[in-house]
């Protein structure tokens, strides 16, 4: 018996039926079904830090440039600081003084490496050394309150701790109860096993909410959604050719997208009173014709949604919008929708795939339609609420026809946030229509095929329908206690927090509370708390185009947030105002 089974927690139970995934799945042909395959990479360990970082004197702001220069993105605002070092440098520095050289070329390659000539394809693209360095010493040196209570408390990365437990329980039992000889195998498929197939479908058709069945040949699995989004774009895309997704947006999609696919990431910048309306596509049509008088071309738009950094969901109309400019200007749409299940505080959430957009925007009845996911609960009000200018989306479409061509719909999700589980790596794409992107993909199935352990664990989950309503319920009730604790506690100091209903974070205004908006002074704030035990993520990092935003991740140990925020106040001086 699961432990999860013991909580009392009243959800609600699927309403949509799994005999149908499995009853596609024993019927579909594996001939158009597409790829996933693994992708391993491995780092040993280097020595022992020869000094922590949280034990270094706060040296920070003279570190930082005169200048923000190289500043862009997360990794340019990662080379400017400098967390630890291990023996020696685990990579060589850039060609100076030009930092954003590609060193494709033979001679640029020999100023800082002797050895025989890489590609120009591997080694021409932003440099994620700064970035991986890093990293890497933040997580080496992490806060435990035991074990290292000096240590870095980490308040910036997006994962989810609260239900920690329950999921080192379950799957732990999940693992120990499902694993079979045949696991030991490659399986029964290159880009999935059947039994994961098969088991997201059922989970997508029962809490999706989809318009057109789910059926588990238009599935890929892969490990995790950066791998999946790598293969999507490096497939869809040809190298120069631009994505435009609005701003702020995730800075992961720099490494996603960029690092092979080589394709442009295009912000796109939006009032705050239009973020979330339909009239924001207005912008995004402005910025497509410029990139064309530039010569430059648009192929597709990223939706993320619920919003990375800004923790909020899309509403219906605004969705249809941007199904509408999709197919107005022949561009893939392509939904990033790893929060899906992450809402809380009654908000609902309502995925791409649930649109019926023909009938919807006109061509079978006009209108937009209501719905909700299954098994997120929440009501029209807040799937509809949200959207500024609801009914002119609507009413473009009254009695007119309108025809969308669901084969450039891609929806990706995946297990790390919904699920508590980053490390497990599990990814999927969903492509109804579009059986010669799943045919090409699955030519690069092996690099990104996930492993039979992550498939059995999640499997076993998706499959239990009490159990992950449960699981489901109880995540977002804590979500939602996690999140009202640290909106409270900025609030309580004069920090403005943006509106949010998902995700594991807030967007906080700490410039506006400081009274500083340049980008400099965002990143003196940043380094200033990264010496003193706390990393935050910088807005500028996500590409926002005023500075003094951050965000603030709230799902982890309660112990570790209170610990973070304290350093938060002491360090910036944050203390509650008076009545």
């Amino acid at each position: 018996m699961s432990p999860i089974a013991s909580i009392p927690i009243s959800a609600p139970t699927p309403t949509k039926a799994r005999a149908r995934a499995a009853d596609a799945a024993d019927a579909a042909s594996t001939a158009s079904s597409a790829s996933s395959a693994t992708s391993a990479s491995s780092s040993s360990s280097t020595s022992t830090l020869a000094k922590r970082y949280s034990l270094q004197p706060a040296s920070g702001v003279p570190r930082l440039p005169d200048e923000p220069v190289g500043c862009a993105t997360l990794i340019g605002c990662f080379s400017h600081l400098a967390l630890c070092n291990a023996a020696g440098p685990r990579f060589p520095p850039k060609p100076q003084p030009a930092p954003s050289t590609p060193l494709g070329s033979r001679e640029e390659q020999r100023r800082i490496y002797l050895g025989p000539k890489l590609s120009a394809r591997a080694t021409g693209g932003p440099d994620a050394g700064p970035l991986i360095e890093r990293f890497s010493c933040l997580f080496k040196d992490q806060y435990n309150c035991k074990h290292n209570p000096r240590g870095i408390v980490s308040l910036g990365v997006a994962e989810n701790f609260l239900l920690e437990k329950e999921c080192l329980e379950y799957f732990t039992h999940a693992f120990q109860h499902n694993f079979l000889a045949s696991d030991l195998s490659y399986g029964d498929g290159l880009w999935g096993s059947r039994r994961i197939n098969r088991a997201l479908a059922g989970f997508l058709n029962d809490y999706f909410d989809p318009a057109h069945p789910v059926l588990p040949d238009q599935l890929i699995t892969g490990v995790g959604c950066s791998a999946v989004l790598d293969q999507l774009f490096h497939t869809l895309m040809d190298e120069g050719e631009a994505v435009l997704l609005a701003a702020p947006y995730y800075t992961g999609f720099d490494r996603d997208l960029i690092g092979r696919a080589r394709v442009s990431l295009v912000p796109v910048d939006l009032p705050a009173d239009e973020a979330f309306a339909p009239s924001s596509l207005s912008y995004f049509a402005a910025k497509a014709d410029a990139l064309a008088a530039q010569g430059v071309t648009v192929r597709a738009v990223i939706v993320c949604n619920p919003h990375n950094p800004l923790g909020r969901t899309y509403p219906r109309d605004t969705l249809l919008a941007y199904a509408r400019f999709c197919e107005e200007r022949d561009l893939h749409l392509v939904s990033d929708e790893i929060y899906a299940m992450s809402v809380y505080g009654g908000a609902g959430f309502t995925s791409m795939l649930s649109l019926d957009v023909e009938r919807e925007l006109g061509g079978g009845g006009g209108g937009v339609g209501v719905g909700v996911g299954g098994g997120i609960g929440g009501d029209e009000d807040q799937v509809l609420g949200q959207g500024e200018g609801e009914g002119e989306v609507a009413g473009e479409g009254a009695g007119k026809t309108f025809t969308f061509d669901r084969a450039r719909l891609h929806v990706v999700y995946g297990m790390s946030k919904d699920f508590c589980a980053n490390g497990l790596r599990v990814g999927a794409l969903v492509s109804q229509a579009n059986p010669l992107l799943l045919r090409a993909m699955a030519g690069t199935s092996m690099l990104m095929k996930i492993s039979s352990p992550a498939d059995v664990i999640w499997s076993a989950l998706l499959t239990d329908e009490a159990r992950l309503a449960e699981f489901v319920a109880l995540n977002r009730a804590r979500l939602a206690e996690a999140a009202a604790y640290v909106r409270a506690w900025f609030e309580a100091r004069g920090v403005h927090v943006a509106p949010s209903n998902a995700g594991n974070f807030v967007w906080v205004d700490i410039g506006g509370r400081l009274g500083f908006r340049d980008a400099m002074e965002e990143k003196r704030v940043f380094q200033r708390l990264l010496d003193g035990g706390v990393y935050v993520a910088p807005g500028t990092a996500y590409h926002n185009s005023e500075a003094g935003w951050f965000r603030i991740t709230f799902s982890v140990a309660r112990d570790n947030l209170n610990v973070g925020l304290g350093k938060i106040e002491r360090l910036l001086d944050l203390y509650p105002l008076k009545a």
